[in-house]
């Protein structure tokens, strides 16, 4: 298996320009979409079996209530079979479907740890908390980041371990809370009550919306955004928007590269590349369509600095961006964001709708089986009415 160091290495030097999907291609993201829930269980339940394929049904023909109701069998029967893992992807298709509490319910379960004893929603007051990601990518940190504020303040202590490129974030947004990097797991020992973040969701992310945990930005280091932000308007006017465009993931199905002269050539001010990678070649190219309006700063390198990229992302007006750790981060930030989807049934983001509970500066602009190009007419114009331009991208 290959290192972290031998990965991010890989990611560096790699060259992202999107190429063009033909359609045995999109066939395969779209098959593999399709088999979300086509995974067998370990159990050879017919009920299993038949809600199975009736939600990948759903899926495949876009009834999202149809494939909710499904979704709510599969992680009932999970249960009831003791099959964690059917009631681990039955959570996670849940909270794709905008399945409500219940989803936080079905993760959780899934992911407690035996002999530990998982915080139950009751008084925190004199006890000790520690809560960790279990499993799960790095996103897990940004979506959930808000939940930390309410805890900190009903628990007489709070550890958090954590990825530890966000450490700086999470200690300076919570002062109060007990930030430590996830290799050292063993400190948390001492705490009376251990929980994941799909726990804290459980507890202080009811149904309704209104009686959520308020979302609060993370805290990046202010000094530097305004040191990023004025050397970034030193090349010209503002506003300053963040793109990225390529993804080491092979099963995304992204626009190309001149997919986005439009949206380019569209706005005013200028574009911050967020991409990783080498992103030489594709510069070259949208600096024919945003002569001189395009700003690469090789000091920002995210792979290892996600501090730094954190404040460049803070110093921008807006940001659009295909679905990566960049769109995330800055939704966790509270900055206004675009983020475009391809038309797979990907974890991450909600199966339907423009919004994201989890990031409300957030919105979604979908592929929805039309060309890449109308998709990105839609984008450039929701990021013109963001930054208040004349421009609608086309």
């Amino acid at each position: 298996m290959p290192s972290r160091r031998s990965i991010l290495e890989k990611a560096k030097a790699a060259d992202l320009r999107p190429q063009g999907v033909d359609g045995k291609r999109l066939q395969k993201v779209l098959d593999r979409a399709k088999k979300f829930f086509k995974r067998p269980s370990r159990h050879a339940d017919e009920s299993v079996k038949r809600h199975a394929s009736l939600m990948a049904q759903s899926v495949e023909r876009r009834d999202w209530q149809a494939a909710r109701e499904h979704a709510l069998a599969l992680g009932l029967l999970g249960e009831q079979l003791g099959d964690r893992g059917l009631v681990k992807k039955a959570g996670r298709g849940l909270r794709r479907l905008r399945g409500g509490n219940r989803a936080w319910q079905l993760i959780a379960s899934s992911k407690q740890v035996p002999g530990r004893p998982e915080w139950d929603g009751s008084d925190l007051a004199g006890r000790r908390l520690a809560v960790e990601r279990r499993e799960g990518d790095l996103a897990i940190f940004l979506q959930f980041a808000s939940l930390l504020g309410p805890v900190v303040a009903a628990a007489d202590r709070c550890t958090v371990l954590i990825e530890p490129r966000l450490a700086p974030l999470y200690r300076r947004t919570y002062p109060a809370l007990d930030v430590r990097p996830e290799a050292e797991a063993a400190a948390a020992v001492d705490a009376d009550v251990f929980a994941c973040f799909e726990t804290l969701a459980r507890h202080f992310w009811p149904d309704e919306p209104t009686a959520r945990a308020p979302f609060v930005p993370l805290e990046p280091d202010r000094r530097l955004v305004a040191e990023l932000r004025g050397a970034y308007l030193d090349h010209g006017p503002g506003p300053l928007i963040g793109f990225a465009w390529g993804s080491l993931n092979k099963s995304k199905d992204l626009p190309v590269l001149d997919d986005w002269r439009a949206l380019l050539g569209g706005l005013p001010g200028h574009f911050v590349s967020m991409q990783y990678g080498d992103v030489g070649p594709a510069l070259s190219e949208f600096e024919q369509w945003a002569p001189g309006r395009i700003i690469h700063d090789a000091s920002v390198d995210q792979l290892s600095d996600m501090d730094r990229f954190a404040a460049q992302i803070a110093a921008l007006d807006a940001v659009v961006t295909i679905s990566n750790t960049g769109a995330n981060l800055a939704g966790a930030l509270g900055v206004p964001t675009v983020v475009l989807l391809d038309d797979g049934f990907r974890l991450s983001w909600p199966a339907f709708g423009e919004t994201v509970a989890t990031y409300p500066s957030v919105r979604l602009v979908r592929k929805g089986g039309r060309a890449w190009a109308s998709a990105m007419r839609e984008a450039g114009g929701r990021v013109a009415q963001i930054i208040g331009g004349v421009g609608d991208g086309s």
